[in-house]
């Protein structure tokens, strides 16, 4: 059976900490950094106990076999391959998964394009500065994702990555479309509406599913952060340096505690802090949706190209979310029917995108009742999807305790979000997941554990003065909490992430890589 429904729909229903995407921002001006005094604490997480040792033995130093890659839209001269690693870290008798894998190296004249060695021994390898490891964001997004940027930007490294688990072809977690669907932006704030939520995640999190099945309850940060070590250990990489952007900073995050001592330099973009309760996580970020809008209706106020030039934005927007209420709004929202909540969401998307002009001509058109998606209205915007699809968004629940417990809660929160955010209201990004993780697993033992890094050189974080999905705010407690093993920089833009389009963000971000990897030799570099 197959259900008429926006694709573009699916891939917001749970948003997704990386749903603004990589802008280009409103404004770049210089980027300040700053380090802090106190520092950093004992090693995050559970300690590897005795079956984790085992496990680490038993899958160690594999010999991966490297060739084409079955993607399309891959780099030209990146290869794959497969690595095996136990399900269950904390058993030594557990299942194994394999996780695909993807290197890439600076340019070797000494091997072909599959990546196997030529025997033409008069042609040099190209030296390496060093390793860095790319971890996706999303969740959802593939290991590749973001080798183009870090080869533009770092070109003198080589690039390893791997699907974390759950996601591509790492096991992917494949979730029913209708559930997905109807998981609200914003919890039920009534006993009926509680009950009804409660009764489609039950649907939801029964059938949701991996291959191996067991592999659905072990998706959490620290397990990638242990698949990642085996990868490393595999390659006989001495050193590594890491790149985390939005969602992956979380589990460059855990390897830093777990496994610092093997991290040269570590550039995390879009920082998540895991310590975070969960009114915080939806407070902080309804703050930071806050400030975008601000930034906007301030941009409305001096900028003749803005549909809404002068006139009071937030008028502009409670009227546009009072036509949603009344059911007056045609068509839908990529699928969802208009409502308070999407409407925000609508303006959340755009804003954060960096996208003030479309955003201002949008609102204008919902206040006067009509649609401003160009798919929003007629069959013409709906796509056949299966029944089933990849859904990589219940991840989220493996590493944070973010399901709200009742509509009190839920009421609680809400009221807090609106402190924070006196006109946007809430923050649909961070209010899905309190929705979605309802009736999830509990997260992974030390989940809440703040961050820590056994690494020798400080971690350089990055981030945007207004950011909607992983605001500022989250980076600075992580800078606080790791004290001198931290660098903050911070750029002056509209969006989520993006930081190598400022030209002072990415001089930071060479310079640092570069003495963080000085007198590397090839010990630092897979052998």
């Amino acid at each position: 059976m197959h259900r008429s429904i926006s694709l573009a729909a699916l891939a917001l229903a749970g948003v997704g900490i990386t749903a603004c995407g990589s802008p280009a921002g409103t404004s770049m001006q210089t980027a300040s950094s700053s380090t802090s005094g106190q520092a950093s604490g004992p090693a995050s997480g559970p300690a590897l106990g005795n079956g984790q040792r085992e496990n680490a033995e038993r899958f160690d130093r594999q010999k991966i076999r490297w060739g084409a890659c079955e993607e399309e839209d891959i780099n030209d001269g990146v290869v794959c391959g497969r690595l095996t690693v136990p399900v269950d870290w904390s058993k030594k008798d557990s299942r194994t998964v394999g996780l695909q894998v993807y290197r890439w190296d600076t340019a070797d004249p000494a091997k072909t394009k599959d990546g196997t060695k030529t025997k033409d021994k008069t042609k040099a390898k190209a030296k390496a500065r060093g390793t860095i490891v790319n971890i996706p964001p999303g969740p959802g997004d593939s290991g590749f994702m973001g080798f183009g940027e870090l080869r533009k930007n770092l070109p003198d490294y080589d690039l390893i990555a791997l699907d974390p688990r759950g996601i591509g072809r790492s096991g992917p977690l494949l979730c029913p479309a209708e559930n997905a669907l109807k998981v609200p932006l914003v919890p039920p704030t009534t006993k009926s509406g509680f009950t009804a939520l409660k009764a489609n995640q039950r649907t939801l999190w029964s059938k949701c599913r991996t291959q191996p099945a067991e592999l659905k309850d072990h998706l959490d940060a620290f397990s990638n952060a242990k698949d990642l070590e085996t990868l490393r250990r595999s390659l006989n990489i001495q050193k590594i340096n890491l790149y985390g952007f939005s969602y992956g900073t979380l589990t460059a995050e855990r390897y830093l505690g777990l496994f610092g001592e093997h991290v040269n330099g570590s550039l995390l973009e879009g920082v998540m802090n895991p310590a975070l309760p969960r009114r915080d996580f939806v407070t902080t970020a309804a703050a930071g949706s806050q400030a975008v809008y601000q930034r906007f209706a301030q941009w409305c106020g001096t900028e003749s190209g803005c549909a809404l030039h002068r006139q009071d934005v937030a008028s502009v927007f409670r009227k546009a979310q009072q036509q949603a209420r009344s059911g007056a709004l045609p068509g839908t929202f990529h699928g969802r029917p208009w409502s308070e909540a999407t409407v925000t969401q609508y303006l959340e998307t755009s804003l954060g995108n960096a996208q003030f002009a479309e955003a201002a001509k949008g609102l204008k058109e919902l206040a006067e009742g009509r649609n401003p998606v160009p798919d929003g209205e007629g069959p013409g915007g709906e796509e056949e999807v299966p029944e089933e699809v990849p859904y990589a968004d219940p991840i989220v629940c493996s590493s944070f305790d973010l399901a709200v417990k009742g509509p009190k809660d839920a009421e609680g929160d809400l009221a807090a979000a609106r402190k924070a955010a006196p006109v946007v209201g809430y923050s649909t990004n961070a209010g899905a997941y309190t929705s979605l993780c309802v009736g999830s697993p509990a997260p992974a033992p030390g989940s809440a554990d703040p961050v820590t890094s056994r690494s020798a050189h400080p971690t350089m974080l990055l981030s945007n003065s207004h950011d909607p999905a992983t605001p500022k705010a989250w980076a600075d407690a992580v800078a606080r909490r790791l004290g001198t093993k931290a660098i903050h920089t911070v750029t002056d833009r509209v969006g989520h992430g993006g930081a190598f389009g400022s030209p002072a963000a990415r001089q930071k971000a060479i310079d640092y890589m570069a003495r963080a990897n000085t007198g590397l030799t090839a010990e630092g570099r897979q052998g």
